[in-house]
Order: structure tokens, then sequence, then C-alpha cells
């Protein structure tokens, strides 16, 4: 079974699971809210490895050895479910939610993209004048600018901000898509393409989905962030990659049976 982990309006995720459904993969949504309201959790790490299993509230029990790919996009840790308790209380059930997320896709033996990381659950991720060294160091082009502690703009802002100046007016975002390193989004220069896979290595998400945006002008294609929640709907061949990058092959599916017939299997 496909399991994907998303946000409820991850439209990127939801049209991953509609194409796999197309092929015939058996495919569970685990929204994270759903994931927050779940009524029991198990997970055991020992000399055997691991083995978790998890109840939700509709009473499915999602196991590990159960799944054969997954597919993680969750923005947080999912802890919906303690957002009216008390602060110390609620600080405390993320944390703890967190950590059970963390060891659990980390330690599936199964394809798992993205495996999180300990500062986001999403994927790996840098701070963004880290990124910014990185892409300068893997050949791609970085804007000029100044970072100051005393500044109001973030730094991810500034070094967007000091792309769209060195692009000029001419400038038009673009949002590339890479899948292990190895950019799908159509119409990218070879330059970019070679860039960003070492960036990809750089910052640890060569076995990852990474979005990396830039700003292009007359004079190339300026880098200005990148992040672990890449955008799936950017161009139709994305979700398809994807799915082949996890292992789900098509399975033929007889020509009376139409596609919305595929269980959906969505708990949210």
């Amino acid at each position: 079974m496909l399991l994907v982990l998303c946000d409820i309006d991850d439209l990127g995720a939801l049209n991953v699971a509609r194409r796999a459904r197309l092929r015939g993969v058996d495919v569970l949504v685990l929204t994270v809210q759903a994931l927050s309201f779940a009524v029991r959790r198990s997970h055991r790490l020992d000399d055997r490895g691991s083995r978790t299993e998890i109840t939700l509230a509709d009473g499915r029990t999602v196991r590990d050895r159960d799944l054969t790919a997954v597919l993680n996009r969750l923005p947080g840790a999912p802890a919906d479910a303690w957002q009216r308790a008390a602060p110390s209380e609620r600080h405390y059930a993320v944390a703890e939610l967190h950590a059970f997320t963390l060891s659990w896709l980390s330690a599936l033996t199964c394809p798992v993209r993205n495996r999180p990381a300990p500062d986001c659950l999403a994927g790996p991720v840098r701070h963004p004048v880290v990124g910014l060294a990185a892409a300068l160091a893997s050949g791609l082009s970085c804007p000029p600018g100044y970072l100051r502690a005393t500044s109001e703009a973030d730094p991810a802002s500034a070094i967007l901000l000091a792309a769209a100046r060195a692009a000029g007016p001419s400038g038009r975002g673009v949002h590339v898509v890479a899948i292990d390193g190895v950019i799908i989004t159509p119409q990218v220069p070879d330059a970019v393409h070679v860039g960003v896979r070492r960036f990809a290595a750089a910052m640890a998400a060569d076995r990852a989905l990474l979005g990396v945006d830039f700003v292009v002008g007359d004079d190339g294609w300026w880098f200005a962030g990148a992040g672990p929640l890449a955008d799936l709907t950017s161009h139709p061949a994305v979700a398809d990659r994807v799915l082949d990058v996890l292992g789900c092959v098509p399975a033929t599916i007889p020509a009376t049976v139409p596609a919305a017939a595929v269980p959906e299997g969505v708990a949210s």
C-alpha cells in the first residue's frame, strides 16, 4: 500500500494519490489532521527492527509491514488534537508527536520520499543562508546582497528580493522540482540541471523531493530559495515521476472498470 501523508489541502499530494489509483495501486491518503486524532499509536524499536501500528479514529489501522512506499508531505507534527490544551501540555504533546513521527518514518524499510529531518518532518531543510551558500558552492547563480541581524525581512524573503533585483524588470519566478537530484521541470538550462544535482547532494536531498526557486532574467537564472515541499502541481509529469521513484508500477486494470471505481481510501 502507498501511504500519502499530507495536509488536508495539499493538492499536489492528492494528485499523486489520484494518479496512483489510476495505476491500480492501493493508496491511503492520511492527512495530518486525521493522524492527529489517532486513538492509538504504538512504535517499538529493538534489535529486530521497528514495528509501528497506528489506529485511526475510524477504526482502520496503519501498519508499517503493510506499506510498500510512502510519500511524506507532513507540514508539522500531527498535534491538532492538542490545539486547545494548556500551553505547557500542548508544547509537550507537539514534541512527543514530532519525535514519534520522526522515528516512525526514519525506520521504515520501504521507499520513502521524503524521510523526515529532526528540524522538519517534511524532509531535509536548512537555514536559508546555509542554502544560499550551498547553492553558490554548487555553481548556481546567486544574487549579491546583504543580510543584517537588524533587518525586518526574514532571510528567505531577503534572498528572494535579491534574486528579483538581480534578474531585473523582466524577471519571472520559476519553481523547479527535483527528485533525487534530477530535475523534472521542462525547459531548464543544462547548467541549472548540473547545479541542482550538486545542490541536492549538498543539502542531503539527493534521495528526496526538493523544490528550488529561481528568478529568471535576461542574463540568467538566479537562485531564490529551496525547500522540501516541492510544488507537485507545477507540471503534469511530476506526479508520475514521483510514483516511478517510489516503485508504484502501473497494474493492468480491466477496461470495464472505470477509474472512479477504484476505492478512495482517504482518511481526512
